[in-house]
């Protein structure tokens, strides 16, 4: 199972609040840590976490926070070559309320100067992948010479599009499975989200744009997906949850390993559903996923 991520690292500053805080408000923290975070670091050590040969090409800062997040990516098997130190890490202000809800804060960083030339320079590693993971935390014209390459050679390409904005049709059309929540799908396709009907007209409009599947993911409702066979619901076991952050992160990387396998789309979707539902129970964006949740039974 090759697996690439295009994407972002971070370090996650995560402060315990009892609720997100509202403007003018001062809170104090019950608790501070640091963790190791961003939306593509943290598909890639799940994926690898699952068995995945994972190959990361982004950017680190070249700075103490660089080396740590480069040394965790390695520390969990993902093969870093591609991984330049550049600028200042990225950084996630997090709030994290007594309920499990998170409210974020990104200090881009080294993220955002990584560049579509990069992306060509480790074309191989993508051409020569089973599947593309993809976000939107870093430069889009990087994201776009990604898909561009992928698409050459048919390789899979898994989008979670956030954070939330516009996206041109040229890129859609290339992406095999698109991943957005609701307020994602909703900017995306200019339509509500609130209902079951709302749901399949907007998952409709995208397919039409030429993505191969779209899975809407619901937090503890679960997901709906549609491709152009089927379409529905993938329901969730309600859990207390700790820490939301890198629930759909989780999501993304268990999915493209589920596919890897040769699961059918709904099974790879219940085996990720699977992984994010522990991750929420745990504190930090990249927890250490059990072996007994690893096995996909789809």
């Amino acid at each position: 199972m090759n697996i690439t991520v295009v994407g972002s690292t971070n370090m996650d500053l995560v402060y315990l609040v009892p609720h997100i805080v509202k403007a003018g408000e001062t809170l104090h923290s019950t608790k501070h840590e640091l963790f190791f975070g961003g939306k593509g670091a943290n598909q890639a050590v799940t994926a690898s976490q699952l068995g995945a040969k994972v190959y990361f090409i982004g950017n680190v800062g070249a700075d103490n926070f660089g080396e740590q997040v480069k040394q965790n990516l390695q520390a969990k098997g993902v093969n870093t070559d591609s991984v330049q130190k550049v600028g200042l890490t990225g950084q996630a202000i997090i709030q994290v309320a007594d309920s499990g809800e998170n409210s974020i804060v990104l200090f881009p960083g080294a993220n955002f100067l990584v560049t579509a030339d990069q992306i060509h320079t480790h074309r191989k590693l993508i051409e020569a992948s089973e599947v593309l993971l993809l976000q939107l935390e870093i430069p889009m014209q990087a994201v776009e010479m990604a898909a561009d390459i992928a698409a050459k050679k048919n390789v899979h390409i898994i989008l979670n599009p956030a954070p939330a904005q516009k996206i041109s049709d040229s890129l859609l059309s290339k992406v095999s499975i698109l991943t957005p929540n609701e307020t994602e799908l909703e900017i995306l396709t200019g339509l509500k989200t609130e209902t079951e009907e709302d749901l399949f007209h907007a998952c409709s409009l995208l397919l039409k744009k030429g993505v191969d599947a779209v899975v809407v993911t619901l937090g503890e409702k679960g997901s709906y997906y549609m491709n152009s066979n089927e379409y529905g619901y993938v329901k969730t076991n309600v859990v207390e949850a700790k820490d939301t952050t890198g629930a759909g992160d989780a999501f993304n990387g268990a999915l493209a390993v589920g596919l890897c396998q040769g699961s059918s789309l709904k099974d790879s979707i219940s085996f990720a559903t699977k992984i994010a539902t522990y991750v929420v129970t745990q504190m930090g964006a990249q927890p250490t996923i059990p072996s007994s949740l690893q096995v996909n039974k789809g």
